[in-house]
């Protein structure tokens, strides 16, 4: 009766890659991040990905490294996380990338002679993981290039803003730069300081050999806008164009065109339907009171799906027609008022068909990100190529 999913098409990924990656051609290296199982679309994407044009995985923990090598024995994985040295050898085994944040940590490691690739990972001013003393980095780059077990083959930083309304990200820029003024950039490979939202919003630094990409692959374009219709847009302009002034900013790209698209759907089934009279209640609190008689479906989600309580002016589509919530949403059921067009066989779309992530991640006051993992964690995932079901991820 259950017949909740979230629906990957995998076409739709491949594609989003591909434009990508033709548009930002100037990079050598293109990482898909696929940390918290891929933004919610699992690690059985990365194949997708990998025979579209990226050449590189980034991920948060080692369990996740592990969960890709299930799917692809030989992308070139970085951990964005330093790791506990007992777990050096799975490292080793699955050919895994780790990030050197600090002295301490990469003495401890030298010693163990073993075969690795390494990132420095350089605190530019966001002070997260990394780096924050020149002299330190360019010990650890002379103490990982005299070691023959060791590569340094990649260095970078993350920033904290993209530079819209104040100069933070001029500022890391400028940090970066110095902070790596002692060693050759030239002699590491892979030099990779911005995400998706940075990517499209600022012209490539000339550093810069690779560029991280989260959000941006699963088909949601970042780009900041810029409207001169309409008077709330026009005292945006003005605004933005204040801060750009005041600061000195580098330029901002706004309105950037880059033809992707969201890949990822969430449907339901109807687990009954019944009459409901006038003056009765529904659901928890009996918050809801029917105004007159009506027809309601029940639907086997609710908050545990990701999909959050928030339930007013809530709506799915059945048979391109919105139906509205009614009640106060569950943990496990929502119910919703119907007419009798509707079947208990029919299919709901609870995100998709009209309901993009980025509504529900507004009506839930939540972040795009968060809102994607929230509907991709508890929910089997249904891999979709060429119209077909290609394979099927059950809940873990």
């Amino acid at each position: 009766m259950n017949d909740t999913k979230v629906l990957i098409n995998l076409d739709i990924l491949g594609n989003n890659v591909k434009k990508i990656t033709t548009k930002y051609k100037d990079y050598k290296y293109f990482i898909g991040v696929l940390k918290s199982s891929a933004y919610g679309h699992g690690e059985y994407i990365v194949n997708e990905l990998v025979q579209n044009g990226i050449n590189y995985i980034a991920v948060s923990i080692i369990e996740e490294a592990i969960n890709i090598r299930k799917y692809n024995k030989d992308i070139s994985i970085l951990l964005l996380e330093p790791i506990s040295l007992s777990n050096i050898d799975i490292a080793v085994k699955n050919n895994l990338t780790l990030t050197i944040c600090d002295l301490d940590y990469l003495k401890e490691l030298l010693p163990l002679k073993k075969k690795l690739k390494l990132h420095i990972k350089v605190d530019s001013g966001m002070n997260r993981l990394g780096f924050k003393d020149k002299n330190e980095i360019k010990e650890a780059y002379d103490l990982i290039e005299s070691d023959d077990n060791y590569t340094l083959e990649g260095i970078y930083t993350h920033f904290a803003t993209i530079g819209m309304f104040d100069n933070h990200y001029d500022n890391q820029v400028k940090s970066f730069t110095e902070l790596t003024s002692l060693i050759d950039l030239n002699n590491i490979p892979i030099v990779h300081l911005g995400n998706s939202v940075i990517m499209i919003s600022h012209e490539k630094l000339s550093f810069a050999t690779g560029i991280r990409m989260g959000i941006v692959l699963y088909g949601y374009n970042v780009s900041p806008e810029s409207n001169s219709s309409g008077l709330k847009n026009k005292l945006r302009n003005i605004r933005n164009n204040y801060y750009q002034n005041k600061y000195n900013l580098s330029k901002l790209l706004y309105n950037v065109e880059l033809d992707i698209t969201p890949s990822i759907s969430m449907v339901t089934s109807i687990l009954q339907i019944k009459d409901v009279k006038k003056g009765e209640v529904i659901g928890y609190g009996a918050k809801y009171t029917a105004l007159e008689d009506i027809k309601v479906a029940i639907l086997p989600v609710g908050y545990n799906n990701g999909i959050g309580k928030k339930n007013i002016d809530r709506y799915v589509i059945i048979n391109n027609t919105k139906y509205y919530v009614v009640g106060e949403i569950s943990m496990n059921m929502m119910i919703i008022k119907i007419d009798n067009n509707v079947k208990i066989t029919d299919e709901v779309y609870i995100v998709g068909n009209g309901i993009t992530v980025s509504r529900l991640a507004s009506f839930n006051n939540i972040s795009l990100p968060e809102q994607l993992i929230s509907i991709g964690k508890n929910n089997k995932r249904v891999y979709i190529k060429n119209n077909n079901i290609e394979y099927i991820d059950e809940i873990r």
